[in-house]
């Protein structure tokens, strides 16, 4: 029939060339992302590193309505307290080390599942742990929505496409967004905020009014610190760069820092009526790496900085820097793309916007390479939620990538072939650290993360302990987030132990202990005897005698009886009274 022929033929044509084929691309598009997400998904085994469990426990709080209740207490936050006249049985459990807006993002995630909370001894990986990973890739695949529109601005809409294609196959990326550590909340915010820059470059080159763009931006750098305090040091890169940029300069910094601090600023008061310091407990993470680790320092509560001065952080930071420098290839994603951005900086990009811009983002970058030298990286899993270099990775990438075809493009080559061939290659080199992922080539895992987490287990404290009952752990963070149950990381000394317990310090006293490798079989005898738990050697080793310890009834626990945990009675065959 005539009319079936003609309307075959107009549908193939919409199918090649019309509005049809746009729709079937982005689908197709679409679907490739969903399978790599199921991909990575499919192999999870739940939280890897103490910060984001940690900051799990206190979303599972805000889900609860309690606010930014933490169940993990540091002796140095009990040191802080006791040093600024505060009630410690009281404010204790109101943490002040951790930023709120990941844990209020963990809430959000956590409270459509509210009914499964509670994890058994039968589940293998938390629910809880599902859904904070799925918010992360959902988080990180909107950061690669915003770069599009960024890089469409500053380049074309078929670079912007090709840089995320190559964003989208950086495995460190999906390794993060499976981590529940805060970096694609980062990079979301990032994105967006680099997003409202852009648009205040293009405002002031074209004569209009900037003002509202420079407020968005400060907005986005407030909530970047509400995320993690780190990126104040990105901040300040961009405002010294602001500073030099736009005019005037004295309106520039008043608009920057008055939308900044009106985001930043409660959370500071919040924490300086809690603990009597704007900071927290965090701000002690600088000390990190100085005599003790930050570890260290957060299990003592009396705070010894006697002959610490500006020769130890000068030592700390040059060890950082250079220590960042030899992994930088690393810490970039392993992208080649990305690690040309340095290279593109010699470029003359005809478009004065993007120009300018990439001296913006070497300016956050050099002010987030200082805070991390300052702060330290301090990886569990091969991940760390101090790495901020990952954050820059897509929109170095954009850069790179305008770099490397601009050289591609004066080699004269008119081949198309050639330069699929090109483009592939560059594909195939940012997807090699996800290939090697792959069961053909990787060595077989476990389905949990063991050593040291086996969350079976440890959910089987939530029976033995009862809410109102504190448990000293050296991994408080994984009771607090598969047993809900109250935690303390054992302080530096048994001594110490048994004062907060006898004295009922923390509001009643500690009625558990739970070692595991992370003091133990993970290290070697010389570290146990002689490391930051040396103290706890006998009970690490096995060869105390109990009845000379508060805690007398023992079990061994964890997949190879590696694991011990203490209580005043027994507990595994009669319910906590």
């Amino acid at each position: 029939m005539p009319g079936s022929a003609e309307f075959i033929q107009r549908a193939v044509h919409a199918l090649e060339a019309g509005a049809l084929a746009v729709w079937v691309r982005r689908s197709l598009v679409a679907l490739a992302v969903i399978a790599l997400a199921i991909y990575y998904f499919y192999d999870f085994r739940g939280l890897a590193t103490s910060q984001a469990m940690d900051q799990a426990q206190i979303g599972r709080a805000i889900a609860s309505g309690h606010g930014w209740r933490t169940n993990v207490v540091r002796p140095r936050a009990i040191g802080q307290l006791q040093a600024n006249g505060k009630n410690v049985a009281q404010k204790i459990w109101s943490d002040t080390y951790n930023a709120p807006l990941p844990p209020l993002v963990d809430a959000i995630a956590l409270w459509p599942i509210k009914s499964h909370w509670q994890m058994t001894t039968s589940n293998l990986v938390y629910s809880g742990d599902k859904v904070i990973a799925a918010m992360s890739i959902f988080l990180f695949l909107l950061s690669v929505l915003v770069l599009f529109f960024t890089a469409r601005r500053l380049f074309d809409r078929r670079l912007a496409l090709l840089a995320c294609g190559l964003v989208v196959l950086c495995d460190m990326l999906w390794q993060y967004s499976l981590s529940g550590l805060p970096q694609m909340l980062l990079l979301l915010l990032f994105n967006t905020t680099i997003y409202a820059l852009v648009q205040a470059v293009e405002a002031q080159y074209d004569g209009r009014r900037v003002d509202r763009w420079l407020a968005a931006v400060g907005v986005g750098f407030g909530l970047l610190a509400l995320s993690h305090a780190l990126t104040i040091w990105i901040f300040a890169g961009a405002l010294i760069f602001c500073v030099f940029f736009f005019r005037p300069r004295g309106w520039t910094v008043l608009i920057l820092l008055a939308a900044f601090t009106a985001i930043y600023a409660p959370w500071l008061i919040r924490n300086y009526i809690v603990c009597g310091h704007p900071g927290g407990v965090a701000i002690y993470s600088v000390l990190d790496g100085i005599r003790h680790s930050e570890a260290g320092w957060m299990r003592r509560i009396n705070l010894d900085v006697e002959g610490i001065g500006p020769s130890n952080f000068r030592d700390k930071i040059t060890t950082n820097f250079f220590s960042q420098s030899g992994h930088i290839f690393e810490y970039f994603a392993s992208s080649v793309v990305a690690m040309m951005f340095f290279a593109a900086l010699l470029h003359p990009f005809k478009r004065t916007e993007t120009a300018v811009l990439r001296w913006m983002i070497l300016a956050m970058w050099v002010g987030a390479l200082a805070g991390m030298a300052t702060f330290g990286i301090n990886e569990e899993e091969g991940l760390a939620a101090n790495q901020l270099h990952l954050i820059f990775v897509p929109l170095m990438t954009c850069y790179g990538l305008a770099y490397l075809l601009v050289q591609w493009n004066r080699l004269g080559i008119q081949l198309s072939i050639a330069r699929g061939a090109f483009l592939s290659l560059l594909y195939l080199l940012c997807a090699l650290p996800a290939i090697f992922t792959v069961p053909w080539f990787a060595p077989p895992k476990g389905a949990i993360r063991w050593p040291p987490y086996a969350p079976p287990y440890i959910a089987a404290l939530h029976n033995w302990m009862q809410p109102n009952e504190i448990t000293a752990s050296d991994m408080p963070w994984a009771i607090a987030w598969y047993a809900d149950r109250r935690a303390l990381w054992v302080p530096d000394t048994i001594k110490t132990f048994t004062d907060l317990s006898d004295y009922n310090v923390l509001g009643g006293p500690v009625n558990g202990l739970y070692l595991t490798p992370i003091s133990g079989s993970q290290d070697k005898l010389a570290d146990i005897l002689k490391g930051e738990y040396k103290d706890w050697a006998p009970i690490i080793l096995r060869n105390m005698n109990l009845e000379k310890f508060p805690l007398r009834w023992g079990t061994l626990l964890g997949l190879e009886n590696d694991c011990i945990f203490l209580s005043d009675h027994d507990r595994e065959h009669a319910p906590a009274r």
